[in-house]
């Protein structure tokens, strides 16, 4: 069970979309334009009334600019304000999970794109008995999302850290607003896209599904397809890297595989054992190692310096140098960052059992994502060109 869940609104807790539909509909029958359909609107929802106002009037075949625009969200915050709960109600089933979960102690935010002062209102409307610690719509001087500041604004006023925290919400957008702030996500197909624009993510039908998904660690079935968004710079030169060296794989998504439990629902999925990877420096940070063992295999540090041919005493290098030279978070250090520029200084160290082991997983730069290959492939393709001390 996650300890803090970050949930979109609109689509996902309270279906909202035929309100909008009518108060978008007055402010263009103001000014004598066609109006649009519910299934029409469908299409336009999820990135600010702002935005929906201005697709409306453009798709009315209205020219716009920032003065048009505005006069037409000041008729439709008017009115959309005097009738934001005529139809809006939510989704079967959502009040008694919320309930549940609030009952096992879990956090729970939303993060919306509606206008602050309409997302407080919905919430306390139709939710008054849930305690959401943070409520987070769109502010003044705040970026909407896909932009990860407010999963950031989240985990802190939640003291949570990423691999506890998962978005629930119902568009690409939710989707990559939770790949941009490196948490997981969940994506529900009763909001307002379609399955087709979420293929590729973790998705469910029904809340008690979503109930499911919350209650236990997720492990999709393994896949042979790079992943649909890219997280990170490195994630995606990782894949563009095995395809252009011709090397097969197959990947798992995941809720954040932080600990060892984790690692073995993931290695069930993905019959091998995850490897662990160690970012390690010496006392003047002047050389570092990235050092591949064995998930059950404890380190010491003099066995290590031992094995290397006795060089100085090493420790845990700092999360700030792990993403300076590695382009990973804590929780997701891989070998596979060797192909970026900024890891060429740092030497790369491998346990012998693991070269000669058939098959190589890791994280792929995230910590939502493992991926398989072979390893003779890593070791002779993918590391080509780079240094290897097998020990």
């Amino acid at each position: 069970m996650k300890k803090l869940i970050l949930w979109d609104l609109d689509g996902t807790l309270i279906d909202t979309l035929e309100d909008l539909s009518e108060a978008v509909n007055h402010a263009l029958e103001l000014r004598g334009l066609p109006l649009h359909g519910v299934d029409e609107y469908r299409k336009m929802v999820g990135h600010g009334v702002r935005n929906l106002v201005q697709r409306a009037l453009e798709a009315s075949g209205q020219e716009t600019n920032d003065q048009s625009v505005g006069e037409a969200l000041a008729d439709f915050k008017k009115y959309y304000q005097a009738h934001i709960d005529v139809h809006t109600k939510p989704y079967p089933g959502i009040p008694e999970l919320l309930s549940e979960l609030q009952a096992k102690g879990v956090k729970m935010g939303v993060a919306s794109n509606k206008f602050q002062e309409g997302t407080e209102y919905l919430i306390k409307e139709f939710f008054p008995d849930i305690q959401f610690f943070a409520i987070l719509g769109n502010r003044p001087g705040q970026p909407l999302k896909p932009e990860p500041a407010i999963v950031e604004e989240v985990l802190s006023k939640g003291n949570i850290g990423r691999e506890e925290a998962v978005m629930v919400g119902d568009s690409p957008t939710d989707m990559r607003t939770a790949a941009n702030g490196g948490i997981g996500a969940i994506a529900v197909s009763w909001g307002y896209r379609t399955k087709e624009e979420l293929a590729g993510n973790r998705m469910v039908d029904t809340v008690e599904q979503l109930r499911e998904q919350l209650d236990g660690f997720y492990v999709s079935v393994p896949v042979s397809t790079p992943p649909p968004q890219f997280g990170t710079k490195l994630q995606q030169l990782v894949y563009e890297t095995l395809a252009t060296k011709s090397i097969p794989f197959s990947r798992v998504d995941t809720d954040p595989g932080i600990t060892m439990e984790d690692c073995q629902h993931i290695d069930a999925k993905i019959g091998v054992h995850i490897v662990k990877t160690i970012f390690l420096c010496n006392r003047q940070q002047t050389e570092f190692y990235l050092y591949v063992t064995s998930d059950d295999k404890p380190f010491v540090t003099r066995d290590f310096c031992a094995a290397m041919g006795g060089i100085p005493r090493v420790s845990f290098a700092s999360a700030e140098r792990l993403w300076e030279l590695t382009g990973v978070r804590v929780g997701a250090t891989t070998i596979l960052s060797a192909i970026l520029p900024e890891a060429a200084p740092v030497h790369l160290v491998m346990d012998a059992a693991i070269a000669q082991a058939e098959w190589f997983a890791c994280t792929d730069g995230t910590p939502t994502c493992f991926v398989k290959i072979r390893t003779r492939d890593l070791l002779d393709k993918y590391l080509e060109g780079r240094e290897l001390r097998i020990i």
